[in-house]
């Protein structure tokens, strides 16, 4: 009677626990990122009445005579499946689709979750507000590319304070050349350019009808070219020679083209790199000083030599003044995407995912965190959809992996099994009492 009263006292105990579990499930139903956890019970040790005996002659053996001293708590397992996602359209909040977990920290230190309700603080850091710890992630260099061998690092996303301007490389012209102009005929074009600091230029194009010209036997209509920035020549090719586009008898651009001597004499150049080329040497004195010399190429590809009226124009030019971040995108791949006030999209840096050989070995720090611990195993970091850590869902949350249905289910099953451990001890307590009324 004694140990019957005992065995319903860890029956009430261990129920209570698992009724605990129910609870705290119950309670996140609506926690984002939050896994639910589920009690396992497993009996304790038994005390034996009667060891058992194997067959001996006509003896066929007995069982050993063992009685159950009650039961415990065998483990309480998180179930780390996958919760619904749900949008919220808020750039910083992110979601997992798979196994990986997000990693945040503090100095040194890194915890695990997926819960993805991010934000920005007032540096631009990208960071978990209810904790004040770091996102960390992959930053990308000034060009955009995020190195294979980055290093782990808080992410930063400088929305407002972040800059970024692309020098001109090369400008493409289009349009006709009048072939019917008198030789010494001219046609004046400014382009707008930018230089490494996103400072416009203007360069001042100049075309000038010349004779057709003989290279190498063929018959080339041709005009020459200069450009100038300030009144000064930056037309770089050999002094005292001018830049020269010849045309076949169709009127096409010819592609070879060639240079002016100065004695009227043409040379052929193929792909002469410095041909259509512009260098600025200088640019003033005074401010911020752009990198020099300050070259870009010409595209005349498009240029016709027709018996029209000139309309020769810029079509487009690569460069781009100086822009200020203003918004971001993450990617499934856990890009973050900046767009600049100046139409440049660029890579600002790549969000890291954590993997587990044992998930189930993770601890529960409070505040949605996970911890490793030696039954977890070391976190592998790295990038999102590689190594099976899934793939990042930008303006999403992840909800709790909660089913309400089976926690209610089990938190009957769990009342009924307390409420039988508790008739156990009722029961116990009336045996003995009618033990103790045998004295009477």
């Amino acid at each position: 009677m004694g140990s019957a009263m005992y065995t319903g006292v860890t029956g009430l105990l261990a129920h209570q626990r698992r009724m605990d579990v129910v609870a705290n499930n119950i309670a996140n139903v609506n926690t984002t990122g939050f896994r639910s956890a589920r009690v396992q019970f497993q009996d304790l040790f038994s005390q034996t009445l009667q060891g058992g005996s194997g067959p001996v002659g006509d003896f066929g053996g007995t069982n050993p005579l063992q009685v159950g001293l009650g039961v415990g708590i065998g483990s309480i397992d998180t179930d780390f499946g996958q919760g619904p996602l749900f949008s919220t359209g808020v750039a910083s909040d992110l979601a997992i689709q798979g196994s990986g977990f997000f990693v945040v920290g503090m100095g040194n230190e890194n915890f695990y979750t997926r819960d993805g309700t991010f934000s920005l603080n007032s540096l631009g850091k990208v960071i978990d507000p209810a904790t004040g710890m770091h996102v960390r992630g992959y930053m990308a260099d000034p060009n955009g590319v995020v190195a294979l061998d980055a290093q782990l690092t808080d992410l930063s996303v400088p929305v407002g304070s972040a800059a970024i301007v692309r020098a001109t490389e090369s400008a493409s012209l289009a349009g006709n050349l009048d072939a019917s102009s008198t030789t010494g005929a001219t046609i004046e074009r400014t382009i707008r350019v930018y230089d490494s600091l996103g400072t416009p230029r203007d360069i001042h194009l100049m075309f000038t009808q010349h004779d057709q010209v003989d290279d190498g036997g063929t018959m080339y209509n041709a005009w020459l070219w200069s450009a100038s920035y300030d009144g000064n020549d930056v037309t770089n090719v050999p002094a005292g020679e001018s830049g020269v586009l010849l045309f076949n008898s169709d009127g096409a651009f010819h592609a070879e083209g060639a240079l002016n001597t100065g004695t009227g004499t043409f040379t052929s150049r193929a792909a002469l790199p410095s041909q259509n080329q512009i260098s600025v040497a200088s640019v003033g004195a005074g401010g911020a000083q752009p990198t020099l010399p300050f070259e870009f190429a010409l595209n005349f590809n498009y240029v016709t030599d027709l018996d029209q009226a000139s309309d020769i124009t810029v079509t487009s030019q690569d460069g781009f003044p100086r822009g200020t971040l203003q918004s971001f995108s993450i990617g499934g791949n856990g890009i973050i995407s900046g767009t600049f006030s100046n139409g440049l999209t660029q890579v600002l840096g790549q969000m890291a995912l954590a993997s587990f050989s044992n998930v189930g070995g993770l601890a529960r720090r409070g505040d949605n965190m996970f911890a490793e611990t030696t039954a977890s195993g070391v976190p592998q970091v790295g990038r999102p959809q590689t190594g099976g850590r899934g793939s990042v869902s930008g303006g999403v949350l992840e909800g709790s992996n909660v089913d309400l249905g089976s926690q209610f289910s089990n938190m009957i099953v769990t009342q009924r099994g307390f409420q039988a451990n508790a008739r156990i001890i009722s029961a116990a307590d009336v045996m003995l009492q009618e033990a103790v009324n045998l004295v009477r």
